[in-house]
């Protein structure tokens, strides 16, 4: 590895706070998880809601 290369940590959470009893995205819920993680270092770089699932994946990376 070069040694300008970045490295990264990652992490995957499932947002399980953010989803009411119907499957619907609470979006206080949502922001409150994100910014938790925001303020511990966390960079979000992409939200999934995987088929069939009601609750949403969120992918996050911060530097090593």
């Amino acid at each position: 590895m070069a040694a300008n290369t970045p490295s990264w940590n990652y992490k995957v959470v499932r947002l399980t706070s953010a989803v009411n009893f119907w499957g619907k995205i609470v979006e206080d819920e949502a922001q409150r998880a994100l910014d938790d993680l925001g303020r511990q270092g966390w960079e979000l770089v992409q939200v999934l809601r995987p088929y069939g699932q009601n609750v949403p994946t969120a992918f996050l990376k911060r530097p090593a």
